[in-house]
């Protein structure tokens, strides 16, 4: 057909029988009209259900662990559970700041955020401390500061942060001596 030309082909349409030009009647719905046997059945649709399941799951979950982590370890620190100390500026410490979590026990562990300190140079380096009320002092470890004032230090507690007055941190010259050097940057209650 793709030979013939216009009039061949409209006279080859017009032979046509006409309900071939007609469009036919749907067939019956294989369920009865609504009137007949109450509604008609829904449409069978994409199920969500599994979808719907796996969020709800998911919910569940996330619930679940935030239960889980607010029983094990919540921020009351009559329970044992870790406690956080903000470590602000001693004298004019700048834009320096700090902040400890720290579970106060002996043989529990602090974790300490730094910001905002002058990178270290040389040998120098900041330390952190337990500072007593008569003048007693631990120290925890230290870390050396890069280019952009930050710094993350993890130690173990050798003592009860609790018998102690103050968390310090301090600038240290590398010159050998393990005392503190009465720089102090930093400092924030122990517990």
């Amino acid at each position: 057909m793709s030979g013939m030309s216009r009039e061949d082909l409209e006279r080859h349409l017009s032979r046509l029988p006409r309900e071939a030009w007609e469009r036919p009647e749907p067939p019956p719905a294989p369920w009865p009209a609504e009137d007949e046997a109450g509604p008609a059945p829904a449409r069978r649709r994409l199920s969500l259900r599994p979808v719907v399941a796996a969020l709800a799951a998911v919910v569940l979950l996330a619930a679940g662990v935030g239960a889980g982590l607010l029983i094990a370890g919540g921020d009351d620190a009559t329970d044992g559970g870790p406690v956080q100390v903000d470590l602000a500026p001693v004298d004019d410490g700048g834009g320096a700041s700090g902040v400890a979590r720290l579970r106060p026990e002996a043989g529990g562990r602090a974790s300490v955020s730094l910001s905002g300190l002058e990178p270290s140079r040389g040998g120098d380096y900041y330390e952190l401390w337990l500072l007593g009320k008569d003048g007693e002092l631990v120290a925890l470890g230290s870390v050396r500061v890069p280019e952009s004032g930050e710094a993350e230090l993890d130690v173990d507690l050798p003592v009860d942060p609790r018998d102690f007055q103050f968390l310090d941190v301090s600038r240290e010259p590398g010159d050998g001596d393990p005392s503190h050097s009465g720089d102090s940057v930093l400092r924030g209650p122990a517990a």
